[in-house]
């Protein structure tokens, strides 16, 4: 049977929402003309948290509106920085091993084994060999076919949105994976016509971004990956399995000007999604701009730089001062993944009424790649993941500590679990 699947985006909820709140009885806000003018002098000092500005006859008073253009920008900078992190964070994955492998190329797989090869990114564990790469459906539509045996696996976007779980945790429970992956640019007429045991998903990128963990003994791993196929529909070739060769490269974003060198090849690089034209306009008041040179002024520089910084201090504390309400916590651990829905990052974050942004700036500061097992786990089908950051005192940990975990079991994991220590500063495995 094929089957077409989609992360549901556009306007049906919008619609839906729009009739029920319709429906409300609600008293319309009124507000006096006195209570109007009380709010805003016409000539004075206005105080904000922001500091004192002074208005004269209603306009800004000279010098004023420099100070009030400075706001706004040092603002949407700073934001910017965490609606970009999903985004910025896989560019650098992917623009790492262009960099690093000179025959490293789309729809190869590459063989991550090593620590060098694993520390660079965000919450990898030390224990999983992995098997990883990128494809890009804008020439044709991705197609990947995964053998059947003990896999786990997801595919992701570059905004870290993700379809489908491939493996057990997949539609197919392990049975074997058809997948057809569609991008917004892939032609029509490079995508396969429908075919019994097929799934297509449809990717809001261009590129998307294939992990598999073959789980068994090295010859059973290496049999079932050996069958893989990764390639664009009408140029099969044999899948390319490249040894990393213990390098390391960098999924972690980037800090000040080079974290907005990294945003711009990332937007040129992708295609600009509908709900984030309203931040491609703030971009472009800050010298990034799609299909341009990024050439920023030294004005647009300084800002960018101090947003970054203002930015990265909002993740951070997003993070390790997290006050999501819904999310899963017991005796100083997290559910770094998890809770109500709403509450934390989703596969497809969206929820009825909003595309999430807290929770997803705040997860991909912290790790990276999501799927519908990791986010919405059900019992016994699901990728669990849980942090700590305090000791049962509610201390932060410390490396010059020493630190006991108990581990009451057994452990109610039957195919895989790992403990690992992670570096708070780039959220990779501590060296």
């Amino acid at each position: 049977m094929y089957r077409y699947r989609k992360i549901i985006t556009g306007w049906a909820c919008g619609l839906l929402s729009l009739t029920s709140t319709l429906g409300l009885a609600q008293q319309a806000p009124t507000q006096s003309e006195a209570e109007f003018q009380k709010l805003m002098p016409v000539t004075g000092k206005v105080d904000t948290f922001f500091g004192d500005f002074k208005l004269d006859h209603s306009f800004p008073a000279p010098g004023e509106a420099d100070k009030i253009y400075d706001l706004m920008d040092h603002q949407r900078a700073s934001q910017l920085y965490l609606w970009g992190l999903p985004l910025v964070g896989m560019t650098r994955w992917h623009q790492g091993y262009v960099d690093a492998y000179e025959d490293y190329d789309y729809n190869v797989l590459l063989d991550v084994k090593r620590f060098n090869e694993r520390r660079g990114i965000l919450t990898a564990n030390e224990t999983t060999r992995y098997f990883w790469g990128f494809g890009n459906t804008r020439d044709g539509a991705l197609i990947i076919k995964i053998p059947e045996g003990l896999s786990v696996g997801m595919i992701v976007d570059m905004w870290e949105q993700s379809p489908t779980d491939v493996g057990i945790f997949g539609p197919n429970a392990g049975n074997g994976d058809d997948l057809v992956i569609v991008g917004p640019n892939t032609p029509s007429d490079q995508i396969p016509e429908p075919a019994d045991g097929q799934d297509v998903y449809k990717l809001d990128t261009d590129q998307a971004y294939y992990l598999l963990r073959m789980l068994g003994t090295d010859e059973e791993v290496e049999k079932l990956i050996r069958q893989v196929q990764i390639y664009n529909y009408g140029k099969k070739t044999p899948t390319k399995i490249l040894d990393a060769q213990d390098k390391y490269v960098a999924n972690y974003q980037p800090r000040g000007l080079a974290y907005w060198k990294m945003l711009h090849l990332a937007i040129n690089n992708e295609t600009v999604q509908e709900r984030d034209r309203l931040f491609m306009y703030w971009l472009k008041t800050l010298g990034i701009e799609k299909g341009k040179p990024f050439e920023p002024t030294e004005r647009q520089t300084k800002i960018l730089i101090e947003g970054a910084k203002v930015g990265e201090l909002m993740a951070k504390t997003l993070v390790f001062n997290e006050r999501l309400e819904g999310v899963l916590r017991q005796n100083n651990w997290r559910m770094i993944l998890g809770g109500k829905r709403g509450d934390g990052i989703k596969f497809t974050q969206r929820t009825k009424y909003y595309d999430i942004f807290d929770p997803r700036a705040r997860y991909t500061y912290e790790a990276v790649t999501t799927s519908p097992a990791m986010t919405i786990p059900s019992p016994g089908k699901a990728l669990a993941s849980i942090g700590k950051f305090e000791d049962e005192n509610d201390e932060r940990l410390h490396g010059s500590e020493t630190y006991v975990i108990r581990l009451e079991g057994p452990v109610p994991a039957e195919l895989f679990w790992s403990v690992v220590i992670y570096d708070t500063d780039p959220r990779c495995i501590l060296v």
